[in-house]
């Protein structure tokens, strides 16, 4: 009898302990987040890469302010090589006109369990061939975002991000 009470016991209390749901506290953790933050800086594509490429930049970032420009620097080793302004985080670039498009910017928002707290899943068109790089060279990036007023700026820093290589010589 001892036996089998001691299996109900032990039955009893694994039930409670694994079908117990934990909830997040949202009212808790949501001050503590970071008014604006850049949380990754990534691409999909193969390097090395030609200067002719169009590189894919991927980024996220969780913002509890309304966003504003977005700036992206290019460097050879602690040296900036090119700066890439974008007004907002979505169109183009402030070097580009209405006929030539040179670099842009986009996101879409994610779902949060945060109600005052936009995620953002964004991409960067950059065209290599317009930042006035060299080949055979590897080059780092610094993302800057930051919040509407201007205050608040976030940024992130991949080093040795991409390799530039020469265009394949086509035979004639």
């Amino acid at each position: 009898m001892k036996k089998y009470i001691s299996i109900a016991l032990t039955s009893l209390l694994a039930l409670t302990m694994f079908s117990c749901t934990k909830k997040a506290d949202i009212a808790g953790i949501e001050p503590k987040l970071p008014n604006l933050q850049l949380s990754s800086l990534g691409y999909q594509q193969s390097s090395p890469f030609t200067l002719t490429t169009v590189l894919q930049l991927n980024f996220g970032a969780t913002a509890k302010v309304p966003v504003g420009k977005f700036i992206l620097e290019v460097l050879d080793g602690t040296t900036v090589v090119n700066t890439v302004t974008f007004p907002s985080w979505s169109g183009n670039d402030a070097s580009s006109t209405a006929k030539v498009v040179n670099h842009s910017i986009s996101y879409s928002l994610q779902d949060s369990n945060y109600p005052n707290v936009q995620v953002y899943s964004g991409s960067i068109l950059l065209s290599l061939s317009k930042l006035n790089l060299a080949f055979d060279k590897t080059y780092s990036v610094r993302a800057s975002a930051y919040s509407a007023t201007g205050d608040l700026v976030s940024k992130i820093t991949q080093s040795a991000f991409f390799k530039t290589i020469p265009a394949p010589v086509v035979p004639k």
